[in-house]
């Protein structure tokens, strides 16, 4: 069982501006059964997410109680249930300078697999729905909505303690609530290190560089294989490893990518975080106008598309098949 520990307890403010009630569970969960499938299902869309942030427990915010509980829990000086008490107070104080209304349950989960252990504090959703009752009466319910994220908390015990590593945490901070969202970063102390978008791109241009030095048939092979392996460690919820990507592509030559992305970046990283909308744009061009919309594969520049950058003008030499049906089935109209 990879779960260690979980508990839930409830979080409150039924009206605008009212008071907040929490409801605190006395002892942990057992964690078997429902509420390991509840965590598998939020670990999976948190990991899918394209909207996590990295970084640390603000060093600046020396009021921050959570890294004070948390070494408490890991010295075993204080219990995994006084400690989520606590924690969840704490976020009440911080939700009690907002006056939005709310109503969650707030999860926590330490999981330990392959000796790495982590803590996850998840925000659950939930979604009114009607059902049919035994009488063949229509009632309603609440049920988990497990897809939706809207704040998440993820500590890595094992990189916390990395002296200077800066993204053992990561955190999901819903933009639908502005206020909540703000007492919850500020709830966590949570400090972000990384910018996604600058260090991808700087990443993508290195890998333009490197493909230059390729053929044309080596060059859009590689790039895919590129994309592909970042995304999938994305949606994992992992960092890309700039030695293995680099063995993935050239098992003959394992270090030949890994070396060339070394000299070409600012500062040298073997590890980086990736922001998979700039990924798929990489592979991707794509423009939307009131009355037009067009997308296409960089793979198919230059053969099947051409664009005149002096005209401004894309000529298009193939066109999917559904497209010409419409075509034709438009002209012989007129």
């Amino acid at each position: 069982m990879s779960i260690k520990n979980c508990i839930i307890h409830n979080i409150k403010r039924t009206s605008e501006g009212g008071d907040i009630s929490i409801n605190l569970r006395e002892a942990e969960n057992t964690p078997e059964g429902p509420i390991v499938s509840l965590f598998t299902q939020l670990k999976q869309s948190f990991q899918r997410s394209a909207v996590r942030q990295y970084g640390l427990f603000d060093p600046e915010q020396g009021d921050n109680p959570l890294p004070g509980w948390l070494k408490q829990y890991e010295s075993e000086s204080m219990g995994f249930a006084t400690v989520s008490k606590k924690i969840t107070e704490h976020l009440k104080s911080k939700l009690e300078e907002i006056q939005d209304g709310f109503n969650a349950h707030i999860f926590y989960v330490v999981e330990e697999l392959l000796e790495e252990k982590q803590l996850y504090i998840f925000w659950v959703n939930h979604t009114q729905a009607q059902y049919i009752d035994s009488d063949l009466e229509i009632d309603n319910l609440d049920y988990i909505e497990s897809s939706k994220m809207n704040f998440v908390l993820k500590l890595d015990f094992n990189q916390w303690q990395v002296e200077n590593w800066q993204q053992y945490l990561s955190v999901i901070s819903s933009r639908g609530s502005k206020e909540i969202s703000h007492s919850f970063l500020q709830f966590c102390g949570f400090l972000s290190s990384v910018n996604l978008q600058q260090q991808t791109n700087e990443f993508l241009g290195i890998v333009d560089e490197y493909a230059k030095t390729l053929t044309p048939e080596e060059n859009k092979l590689y790039k895919n294989k590129i994309v592909d392996y970042c995304v999938e460690q994305d949606m994992q919820g992992n960092a890309v490893n700039i030695k293995n990507l680099s063995e993935e592509l050239n098992s003959q030559e394992p270090e030949h990518f890994s070396d060339f992305v070394t000299e070409n970046q600012e500062e040298p990283k073997k590890e980086i975080y990736t922001h998979r909308n700039s990924l798929k744009k990489f592979m991707r061009f794509y423009g939307r106008e009131k009355d037009l919309s067009i997308s296409f594969s960089s793979d198919m520049m230059g053969d099947n598309v051409i664009f005149n950058q002096e005209t401004g003008e894309l000529t298009l030499k193939a066109i999917p098949k559904s497209l010409q049906q419409q075509l034709a089935k438009y002209l012989k109209k007129d």
